[in-house]
């Protein structure tokens, strides 16, 4: 599963999500939503802007893959 690492990044920043929407012009409550990995698809132009406000030079510093979790 391919996950954002938003909520960690935006932690050693020192940003909540209102700080980073009203940088970025994304609403507050779609990086609330991409945060707390309940979006099921990012847009390329939101990505971009969120990139370029924390300083992220290199994809893996904003996204990783990990293994789902097999149930049973």
């Amino acid at each position: 599963m391919i996950r954002l690492k938003l909520c960690a990044v935006m932690g050693t920043k020192g940003l909540n999500a209102r700080q980073l929407s009203e940088a970025t012009g994304i609403r507050w409550n779609t990086i609330d939503d991409m945060m707390k990995n309940k979006s099921k698809a990012w847009s390329v132009e939101n990505l971009n802007k969120i990139a370029k406000e924390l300083g992220i030079t290199d994809a893996s510093e904003l996204i990783e893959y990990k293994e789902e979790e097999q149930e049973g």
